[in-house]
């Protein structure tokens, strides 16, 4: 984890067109934080201290059962905020980030949320929107996994979590996060490899996001 005040960064990461809230009294009082492969945003172990907006690269979300089993419950790219039901009185407790590759982030101490931007108009409703969208994704993730056949999801999914065209991901993670048997996706990952869509290597997939991109339009068309 690498941590730096915003005057000592690239400034043209801040969208501010996008987060029309980060206002530079905002920024002046956050921080750049950069973290690495498979490292910890945020831990369900720890208490949240900052509002996070994931500014370049990828994450996932994890939830740790008292069984030990560790289930992947969503995905983050650029523009997803970390923290945001922390912020809304949602949930006390938080759960596992971890950065798939390397990840930039915005943190926002969570005080400074709580008393410049939630006491004003704007970012109440920006957040609450924001909540609403993940909500209407959650649901078609759930509604696609009734109506798609497992080789279009895995396709999109691959294409969504993969870095610099490589997926490493846990499959046993994935088969429970696309509601399938671990076997059905081994079959399912053959079929996409004999058929020229992906390639095994050492760290586990090389991808091809246009020949996996023509493979969902078929699904989309079928």
């Amino acid at each position: 984890m690498n941590k730096k005040k915003y005057s000592q960064v690239n400034q043209t990461l801040i969208n501010q067109e996008r987060f029309p809230f980060l206002t530079e009294k905002i920024l002046q009082q956050s921080f750049f934080i950069a973290y690495d492969r498979n490292e910890k945003i945020v831990s369900q172990a720890k208490k949240m201290s900052h509002l996070f907006i994931l500014l370049t690269g990828k994450a996932r979300i994890i939830q740790q059962k008292p069984n030990g089993k560790n289930l992947i419950l969503q995905f983050l790219e650029p523009g997803d905020f970390i923290g945001e039901l922390t912020v809304v009185k949602a949930e006390e407790t938080p759960k596992d980030v971890i950065a798939i590759g390397s990840v930039n982030c915005l943190a926002i101490p969570l005080s400074v949320v709580e008393d410049d931007l939630m006491t004003g108009a704007d970012f109440p409703k920006f957040i609450a929107k924001y909540i609403g969208e993940k909500l209407l994704l959650r649901m078609e993730h759930f509604s696609n996994a009734q109506t798609f056949e497992l080789k279009y999801r895995l396709a999109a999914l691959l294409i969504e979590v993969a870095v610099n065209e490589q997926y490493s991901e846990n499959n046993t993670q994935i088969a429970d996060y696309l509601g399938v048997s671990y076997r059905h996706l081994t079959h399912t990952f053959k079929f996409l490899r004999e058929n020229g869509y992906i390639e095994k290597n050492q760290a586990g997939y090389l991808i091809h996001p246009t020949k996996l991109r023509q493979l969902i339009n078929e699904g989309n068309e079928a």
